[in-house]
């Protein structure tokens, strides 16, 4: 019985000592803790990546009807000669890739074939030439667009001119004439990292 007295003694002590030991740990936890210094009301929020498109470089939109090329001789030289004016300006908040697509498949009653029907962007300030077969960006619509190279980065509030003209091969079809309609060009601009 004595072993069992003394047990329970050392026992009652030790549990005594822990309870001090977490009562004082606490206590001295609590006494150097500071009050909450806080910074309230913070907002995240990203940059835009708007991009617009003009034809006559002063009256800009989301949407604008295209052109008409017409005369164009299959294995001829690009039409119109000095080409259609597009206008892409950045009005967003950062740099943007420029990319172009078809929204939609064209109509092409006279099966046409697409590959070998151009478009022919020439960027106005270093004449730099980048020719994209309909195909290619109407493939290009379910990856975000084929990039346009002559502009590697436009700058938020700059504009890139180009010049637009299509040309055709020579084999793109067979007969007297043929014709494309309904061609949405879809430019785009995805928001750069660097």
């Amino acid at each position: 019985m004595k072993l069992n007295t003394n047990f329970a003694t050392v026992a009652r002590s030790l549990g005594v000592i822990a309870a001090i030991i977490a009562l004082v740990g606490g206590v001295t936890y609590a006494a150097l803790q500071s009050q909450q210094a806080k910074l309230t009301g913070n907002t995240i929020e990203t940059a835009t990546a708007n991009l617009q498109i003009s034809t006559d470089g002063n009256t800009f939109a989301y949407s604008l009807p295209g052109y008409n090329f017409n005369n164009l001789i299959p294995g001829g030289q690009p039409v119109p000669q000095y080409g259609k004016n597009v206008y892409l300006r950045n009005n967003g908040g950062a740099p943007l890739q420029l990319k172009l697509a078809l929204a939609s498949t064209p109509s092409n009653p006279d099966n046409v074939d697409l590959s070998k029907v151009n478009l022919v962007l020439t960027l106005r300030d270093n004449s730099n030439i980048q020719t994209i077969s309909l195909n290619s960006l109407l493939e290009a619509a379910n990856t975000g667009g084929v990039p346009l190279t002559a502009v590697t980065s436009l700058t938020p509030g700059y504009t890139a001119q180009y010049s637009l003209q299509v040309s055709m091969s020579s084999d793109a079809f067979s007969g007297t004439s043929a014709s494309l309609g309904n061609i949405d060009l879809a430019f785009s601009g995805l928001a750069l990292t660097n």
